[in-house]
Protein backbone atom coordinates (compact mmCIF):
# COMPACT_ATOMS: atom_id res chain seq x y z
CA UNK A 1 0.00 0.00 0.00
CA UNK A 2 2.93 2.53 0.99
CA UNK A 3 4.13 1.73 -2.47
CA UNK A 4 1.53 2.49 -3.98
CA UNK A 5 0.65 5.87 -2.62
CA UNK A 6 4.58 6.76 -2.76
CA UNK A 7 4.40 5.83 -6.75
CA UNK A 8 1.23 7.80 -6.97
CA UNK A 9 2.77 10.64 -4.88
CA UNK A 10 5.89 11.11 -7.38
CA UNK A 11 3.40 10.74 -10.43
CA UNK A 12 1.30 13.42 -9.03
CA UNK A 13 4.60 15.76 -8.99
CA UNK A 14 5.24 15.19 -12.81
CA UNK A 15 1.71 15.27 -13.71
CA UNK A 16 1.15 19.35 -12.42
CA UNK A 17 4.19 19.63 -14.41
CA UNK A 18 3.29 18.25 -17.57
CA UNK A 19 -0.22 19.61 -17.07
CA UNK A 20 1.43 23.41 -16.97
CA UNK A 21 3.19 22.44 -20.33
CA UNK A 22 0.83 21.20 -21.99
CA UNK A 23 -1.76 23.70 -21.25
CA UNK A 24 0.65 26.18 -22.35
CA UNK A 25 1.88 24.81 -25.64
CA UNK A 26 -1.41 24.14 -26.66
CA UNK A 27 -2.40 28.33 -25.75
CA UNK A 28 0.91 28.75 -27.95
CA UNK A 29 0.04 26.60 -30.90
CA UNK A 30 -3.92 28.01 -31.08
CA UNK A 31 -2.80 31.93 -31.14
CA UNK A 32 -0.13 30.36 -33.89
CA UNK A 33 -2.79 28.45 -35.80
CA UNK A 34 -5.68 31.25 -35.34
CA UNK A 35 -8.68 29.56 -35.51
CA UNK A 36 -7.34 25.86 -36.26
CA UNK A 37 -7.80 22.61 -34.85
CA UNK A 38 -5.19 21.78 -32.34
CA UNK A 39 -4.39 18.52 -30.48
CA UNK A 40 -1.57 17.46 -28.82
CA UNK A 41 -0.64 14.81 -26.27
CA UNK A 42 0.91 16.49 -23.17
CA UNK A 43 2.00 13.10 -21.94
CA UNK A 44 3.62 11.82 -25.19
CA UNK A 45 5.78 15.23 -26.02
CA UNK A 46 6.68 15.47 -21.95
CA UNK A 47 7.73 12.10 -21.66
CA UNK A 48 9.86 12.35 -24.86
CA UNK A 49 11.66 15.65 -23.78
CA UNK A 50 11.90 13.91 -19.98
CA UNK A 51 13.71 11.33 -21.62
CA UNK A 52 15.85 13.06 -23.43
CA UNK A 53 16.83 15.72 -20.39
CA UNK A 54 18.91 12.98 -19.31
CA UNK A 55 20.97 13.69 -21.92
CA UNK A 56 21.48 17.40 -21.18
CA UNK A 57 23.19 18.97 -19.55
CA UNK A 58 24.26 23.06 -18.43
CA UNK A 59 21.81 25.47 -19.56
CA UNK A 60 20.48 23.59 -22.02
CA UNK A 61 18.88 21.24 -18.72
CA UNK A 62 18.09 24.09 -16.90
CA UNK A 63 16.10 25.61 -20.20
CA UNK A 64 14.09 22.40 -20.71
CA UNK A 65 13.13 21.70 -16.85
CA UNK A 66 11.62 25.49 -17.14
CA UNK A 67 9.91 24.55 -20.47
CA UNK A 68 8.37 21.37 -18.89
CA UNK A 69 7.61 23.73 -15.96
CA UNK A 70 9.49 21.23 -13.35
CA UNK A 71 9.35 23.01 -9.80
CA UNK A 72 12.76 24.41 -9.30
CA UNK A 73 13.56 22.46 -5.75
CA UNK A 74 13.04 19.14 -7.45
CA UNK A 75 15.96 17.26 -7.99
CA UNK A 76 17.45 15.82 -11.39
CA UNK A 77 17.26 12.47 -9.79
CA UNK A 78 13.42 13.13 -8.39
CA UNK A 79 12.30 14.84 -11.44
CA UNK A 80 12.93 12.02 -13.52
CA UNK A 81 11.24 9.18 -11.09
CA UNK A 82 8.60 11.60 -11.15
CA UNK A 83 8.29 11.51 -15.10
CA UNK A 84 8.92 7.37 -14.84
CA UNK A 85 6.21 7.08 -11.85
CA UNK A 86 3.70 9.37 -14.02
CA UNK A 87 4.28 6.71 -17.13
CA UNK A 88 4.05 3.44 -14.79
CA UNK A 89 1.11 4.45 -12.79
CA UNK A 90 -0.84 5.57 -16.28
CA UNK A 91 0.17 2.34 -18.34
CA UNK A 92 -1.42 0.32 -14.83
CA UNK A 93 -5.53 1.90 -15.64
CA UNK A 94 -7.99 -1.24 -15.67
CA UNK A 95 -10.91 -0.44 -17.68
CA UNK A 96 -9.14 0.88 -20.69
CA UNK A 97 -6.82 0.48 -23.77
CA UNK A 98 -3.65 2.36 -22.42
CA UNK A 99 0.04 2.21 -23.56
CA UNK A 100 3.23 4.11 -23.72
CA UNK A 101 6.25 3.09 -25.60
CA UNK A 102 9.52 4.81 -26.06
CA UNK A 103 12.56 3.72 -28.42
CA UNK A 104 16.11 5.49 -28.93
CA UNK A 105 17.12 5.61 -32.45
CA UNK A 106 20.90 5.92 -33.69
CA UNK A 107 22.67 6.34 -36.32
CA UNK A 108 25.99 4.03 -36.50
CA UNK A 109 28.21 6.77 -37.04
CA UNK A 110 27.38 8.32 -33.76
CA UNK A 111 26.32 5.70 -31.11
CA UNK A 112 24.41 6.55 -28.23
CA UNK A 113 25.79 6.94 -24.89
CA UNK A 114 25.85 3.69 -22.77
CA UNK A 115 25.18 5.07 -19.91
CA UNK A 116 22.20 7.23 -21.23
CA UNK A 117 20.33 4.11 -22.38
CA UNK A 118 20.99 2.38 -20.21
CA UNK A 119 19.29 5.55 -17.61
CA UNK A 120 16.27 5.55 -20.51
CA UNK A 121 16.10 1.77 -19.87
CA UNK A 122 15.56 1.39 -16.71
CA UNK A 123 13.29 4.90 -15.96
CA UNK A 124 11.30 4.29 -19.37
CA UNK A 125 11.62 1.06 -20.74
CA UNK A 126 12.75 2.39 -23.86
CA UNK A 127 13.98 -0.04 -26.10
CA UNK A 128 17.40 1.10 -28.12
CA UNK A 129 18.26 0.36 -31.46
CA UNK A 130 21.03 1.35 -34.13
CA UNK A 131 20.41 1.80 -37.96
CA UNK A 132 22.30 3.62 -41.33
CA UNK A 133 20.63 6.68 -41.19
CA UNK A 134 21.49 7.25 -44.59
CA UNK A 135 18.97 4.30 -46.04
CA UNK A 136 15.66 5.23 -46.84
CA UNK A 137 14.83 1.79 -45.02
CA UNK A 138 15.92 3.79 -41.14
CA UNK A 139 13.01 5.76 -41.86
CA UNK A 140 10.54 2.80 -42.30
CA UNK A 141 11.68 0.63 -39.48
CA UNK A 142 11.02 3.64 -36.96
CA UNK A 143 7.63 4.12 -38.27
CA UNK A 144 6.52 0.49 -38.48
CA UNK A 145 7.39 0.63 -34.89
CA UNK A 146 5.67 4.10 -34.42
CA UNK A 147 2.37 2.47 -36.17
CA UNK A 148 2.87 -0.11 -34.23
CA UNK A 149 2.69 0.80 -31.02
CA UNK A 150 -0.31 3.66 -31.93
CA UNK A 151 -2.39 0.50 -33.81
CA UNK A 152 -1.74 2.41 -36.96
CA UNK A 153 -3.60 4.94 -36.27
CA UNK A 154 -0.09 7.39 -36.43
CA UNK A 155 1.23 5.15 -39.63
CA UNK A 156 4.01 7.95 -39.91
CA UNK A 157 6.33 10.18 -38.10
CA UNK A 158 9.35 10.76 -39.69
CA UNK A 159 10.51 10.79 -43.59
CA UNK A 160 13.41 9.60 -45.11
CA UNK A 161 15.35 13.05 -45.33
CA UNK A 162 14.26 14.04 -41.46
CA UNK A 163 16.26 10.78 -40.20
CA UNK A 164 19.19 11.24 -43.06
CA UNK A 165 19.94 14.50 -41.53
CA UNK A 166 19.50 13.33 -38.17
CA UNK A 167 22.01 10.75 -35.74
CA UNK A 168 19.64 10.08 -33.31
CA UNK A 169 15.93 10.29 -32.86
CA UNK A 170 13.70 9.54 -29.45
CA UNK A 171 10.11 8.09 -30.08
CA UNK A 172 7.15 8.05 -27.79
CA UNK A 173 3.97 6.20 -28.54
CA UNK A 174 0.66 6.80 -27.00
CA UNK A 175 -2.40 4.74 -27.38
CA UNK A 176 -5.67 4.94 -25.73
CA UNK A 177 -8.85 3.29 -26.23
CA UNK A 178 -11.61 3.68 -23.63
CA UNK A 179 -15.35 2.81 -24.04
CA UNK A 180 -18.33 5.28 -22.49
CA UNK A 181 -19.40 4.31 -18.49
CA UNK A 182 -22.47 5.88 -19.81
CA UNK A 183 -22.68 5.15 -24.15
CA UNK A 184 -24.83 7.08 -26.54
CA UNK A 185 -27.49 5.46 -28.21
CA UNK A 186 -26.77 5.47 -32.03
CA UNK A 187 -30.21 5.80 -32.83
CA UNK A 188 -30.54 8.93 -30.96
CA UNK A 189 -27.83 10.39 -33.33
CA UNK A 190 -28.97 13.18 -35.61
CA UNK A 191 -27.36 16.01 -38.09
CA UNK A 192 -27.07 19.48 -36.83
CA UNK A 193 -25.43 22.10 -37.15
CA UNK A 194 -22.18 23.44 -35.95
CA UNK A 195 -21.10 27.11 -36.03
CA UNK A 196 -17.80 27.54 -37.11
CA UNK A 197 -15.63 30.81 -35.82
CA UNK A 198 -15.49 32.27 -38.90
CA UNK A 199 -19.28 32.71 -39.32
CA UNK A 200 -19.80 29.78 -41.65
CA UNK A 201 -21.87 26.56 -40.48
CA UNK A 202 -21.20 23.01 -40.94
CA UNK A 203 -23.66 20.43 -40.87
CA UNK A 204 -22.41 17.46 -38.32
CA UNK A 205 -23.64 13.90 -36.80
CA UNK A 206 -24.76 15.22 -33.19
CA UNK A 207 -24.73 12.38 -30.30
CA UNK A 208 -27.53 12.69 -27.58
CA UNK A 209 -27.29 11.82 -23.67
CA UNK A 210 -30.87 12.82 -22.47
CA UNK A 211 -29.94 12.53 -19.07
CA UNK A 212 -26.47 11.63 -17.58
CA UNK A 213 -25.91 12.66 -13.95
CA UNK A 214 -22.80 14.35 -12.19
CA UNK A 215 -21.29 15.25 -15.70
CA UNK A 216 -21.88 18.79 -15.34
CA UNK A 217 -19.80 21.39 -14.62
CA UNK A 218 -19.31 25.57 -15.21
CA UNK A 219 -16.71 27.93 -14.12
CA UNK A 220 -14.93 30.76 -14.96
CA UNK A 221 -16.04 31.66 -19.11
CA UNK A 222 -17.64 28.41 -19.61
CA UNK A 223 -19.63 24.88 -18.92
CA UNK A 224 -18.49 21.42 -19.37
CA UNK A 225 -19.38 18.01 -19.47
CA UNK A 226 -17.43 15.10 -17.50
CA UNK A 227 -17.21 12.13 -19.23
CA UNK A 228 -15.82 8.74 -17.65
CA UNK A 229 -14.87 5.85 -19.32
CA UNK A 230 -15.58 2.56 -17.97
CA UNK A 231 -14.13 0.96 -15.15
CA UNK A 232 -11.21 3.20 -15.14
CA UNK A 233 -10.01 6.90 -13.73
CA UNK A 234 -10.39 8.05 -17.12
CA UNK A 235 -12.46 10.77 -18.18
CA UNK A 236 -12.72 12.94 -21.07
CA UNK A 237 -13.69 16.80 -20.68
CA UNK A 238 -15.70 18.45 -23.22
CA UNK A 239 -14.99 21.98 -22.33
CA UNK A 240 -17.85 24.90 -24.05
CA UNK A 241 -16.53 28.67 -23.23
CA UNK A 242 -19.01 30.93 -22.82
CA UNK A 243 -19.92 33.19 -26.00
CA UNK A 244 -17.23 35.61 -27.30
CA UNK A 245 -14.71 33.47 -25.27
CA UNK A 246 -11.95 30.86 -27.28
CA UNK A 247 -11.67 27.49 -26.09
CA UNK A 248 -7.31 28.26 -25.66
CA UNK A 249 -8.67 31.27 -23.25
CA UNK A 250 -10.47 29.21 -21.02
CA UNK A 251 -7.82 26.63 -21.04
CA UNK A 252 -5.08 28.97 -19.98
CA UNK A 253 -7.25 30.31 -17.09
CA UNK A 254 -8.51 26.11 -15.88
CA UNK A 255 -8.22 24.34 -12.97
CA UNK A 256 -7.89 20.59 -13.76
CA UNK A 257 -8.56 19.77 -9.69
CA UNK A 258 -11.68 21.62 -9.53
CA UNK A 259 -12.57 20.42 -13.26
CA UNK A 260 -12.29 16.89 -12.33
CA UNK A 261 -13.28 16.90 -8.72
CA UNK A 262 -16.57 19.21 -9.02
CA UNK A 263 -20.16 17.91 -9.17
CA UNK A 264 -22.96 20.05 -9.45
CA UNK A 265 -26.44 18.57 -8.98
CA UNK A 266 -27.93 18.84 -12.43
CA UNK A 267 -28.87 16.66 -14.90
CA UNK A 268 -27.45 16.94 -18.33
CA UNK A 269 -28.81 17.07 -21.57
CA UNK A 270 -25.79 16.52 -23.80
CA UNK A 271 -24.82 16.93 -27.46
CA UNK A 272 -21.90 16.39 -29.06
CA UNK A 273 -20.43 16.07 -32.01
CA UNK A 274 -19.16 12.66 -33.46
CA UNK A 275 -16.21 13.18 -35.11
CA UNK A 276 -12.67 12.05 -36.49
CA UNK A 277 -9.51 14.33 -36.57
CA UNK A 278 -5.42 14.04 -37.24
CA UNK A 279 -3.09 16.85 -36.21
CA UNK A 280 0.25 17.24 -36.87
CA UNK A 281 3.23 19.91 -35.97
CA UNK A 282 6.42 20.64 -36.25
CA UNK A 283 7.51 22.22 -32.37
CA UNK A 284 10.79 23.75 -32.90
CA UNK A 285 9.11 27.08 -32.83
CA UNK A 286 6.71 27.08 -30.09
CA UNK A 287 9.23 25.00 -27.63
CA UNK A 288 11.61 27.71 -28.57
CA UNK A 289 9.30 30.33 -27.30
CA UNK A 290 8.60 28.76 -24.24
CA UNK A 291 11.91 28.68 -23.37
CA UNK A 292 13.97 26.18 -24.31
CA UNK A 293 15.72 27.43 -27.33
CA UNK A 294 19.52 26.72 -26.59
CA UNK A 295 18.66 23.14 -27.17
CA UNK A 296 18.01 23.39 -30.95
CA UNK A 297 21.66 26.04 -31.55
CA UNK A 298 24.35 24.92 -32.89
CA UNK A 299 26.54 25.70 -31.33
CA UNK A 300 24.85 26.51 -27.75
CA UNK A 301 22.82 22.83 -27.02
CA UNK A 302 24.78 20.70 -24.00
CA UNK A 303 23.91 17.40 -25.05
CA UNK A 304 27.03 15.60 -24.16
CA UNK A 305 25.50 12.90 -21.69
CA UNK A 306 23.63 11.89 -24.63
CA UNK A 307 27.34 10.70 -26.46
CA UNK A 308 28.63 12.90 -28.25
CA UNK A 309 28.72 17.48 -27.61
CA UNK A 310 28.12 17.80 -30.90
CA UNK A 311 24.24 16.92 -30.61
CA UNK A 312 21.29 19.81 -30.42
CA UNK A 313 17.63 18.87 -31.60
CA UNK A 314 16.75 19.30 -34.90
CA UNK A 315 12.90 19.36 -34.61
CA UNK A 316 10.89 18.03 -32.47
CA UNK A 317 7.32 16.38 -34.85
CA UNK A 318 4.49 15.71 -32.91
CA UNK A 319 1.22 13.44 -34.67
CA UNK A 320 -2.08 12.91 -33.09
CA UNK A 321 -5.01 11.33 -34.19
CA UNK A 322 -8.75 11.66 -31.94
CA UNK A 323 -12.12 9.47 -32.88
CA UNK A 324 -15.02 10.15 -30.72
CA UNK A 325 -18.21 8.18 -31.22
CA UNK A 326 -20.95 6.86 -29.24
CA UNK A 327 -19.32 3.75 -27.79
CA UNK A 328 -16.16 5.69 -26.65
CA UNK A 329 -12.89 7.28 -27.84
CA UNK A 330 -9.62 6.10 -30.00
CA UNK A 331 -6.59 8.71 -29.35
CA UNK A 332 -3.47 8.40 -30.08
CA UNK A 333 0.20 10.39 -30.23
CA UNK A 334 3.47 9.23 -31.42
CA UNK A 335 6.22 12.07 -30.65
CA UNK A 336 9.90 12.15 -32.27
CA UNK A 337 12.69 13.98 -31.30
CA UNK A 338 15.38 14.59 -34.42
CA UNK A 339 18.75 15.01 -32.95
CA UNK A 340 20.92 16.65 -35.61
CA UNK A 341 24.94 16.75 -34.99
CA UNK A 342 26.97 19.93 -35.57
CA UNK A 343 28.23 18.74 -37.11
CA UNK A 344 -29.98 5.99 -9.29
CA UNK A 345 -30.95 9.29 -8.42
CA UNK A 346 -33.68 12.05 -7.77
CA UNK A 347 -35.18 14.48 -9.71
CA UNK A 348 -32.99 17.20 -10.54
CA UNK A 349 -33.12 20.20 -12.68
CA UNK A 350 -31.48 20.04 -16.05
CA UNK A 351 -29.12 21.78 -17.82
CA UNK A 352 -28.55 21.00 -21.56
CA UNK A 353 -25.10 21.80 -23.81
CA UNK A 354 -24.70 21.48 -27.15
CA UNK A 355 -21.33 21.85 -28.56
CA UNK A 356 -22.42 23.41 -31.50
CA UNK A 357 -19.54 26.05 -31.98
CA UNK A 358 -15.31 25.90 -30.59
CA UNK A 359 -14.83 24.01 -28.01
CA UNK A 360 -11.91 22.59 -25.83
CA UNK A 361 -11.33 18.73 -24.98
CA UNK A 362 -9.14 17.11 -22.34
CA UNK A 363 -8.85 13.77 -21.88
CA UNK A 364 -7.60 12.59 -18.12
CA UNK A 365 -6.29 10.16 -15.82
CA UNK A 366 -8.68 11.20 -12.78
CA UNK A 367 -6.27 9.58 -10.30
CA UNK A 368 -3.01 11.76 -11.20
CA UNK A 369 -4.90 14.32 -12.52
CA UNK A 370 -2.51 14.00 -15.68
CA UNK A 371 -3.96 15.24 -18.73
CA UNK A 372 -2.76 12.41 -21.41
CA UNK A 373 -4.33 14.54 -24.61
CA UNK A 374 -5.26 17.97 -24.90
CA UNK A 375 -6.84 20.43 -27.77
CA UNK A 376 -9.43 23.09 -28.96
CA UNK A 377 -11.73 22.06 -31.79
CA UNK A 378 -12.56 24.84 -34.20
CA UNK A 379 -13.87 22.42 -36.62
CA UNK A 380 -14.55 19.03 -35.71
Amino acid sequence: MQDAQALADKAKIAAEAQNAFGLKLVADLAMERRQENVFVSPSSIFLALAMLENGAEGRTRAAMRRTLEVPELLTEDAMQAAAAALSKALRSQDGVELSIANALWSDQSLPLAPAFVQRCRDLYEADAFTLDFRKPGAADTINHWVGEKTRQKIPTIVTPQIVSASKAILTNAVYFKGLWRDPFSKQATQDGTFHLADGRQKKLPFMLQPALHGAYRSGDGFEAAVLPYQRSGMALCAILPAPGKSPEEVLAKLSIEKLLRGNEPFDLELHLPRFTLGFSAGLKEPLGQMGMGIAFQSPGAEFAPLGSPLFYIGDVLHKTRLEVDEEGTVAAAATGIAMHASAMRRSLEKKTLVFDRPFALLLCDTSSGAILFAGVIYEP
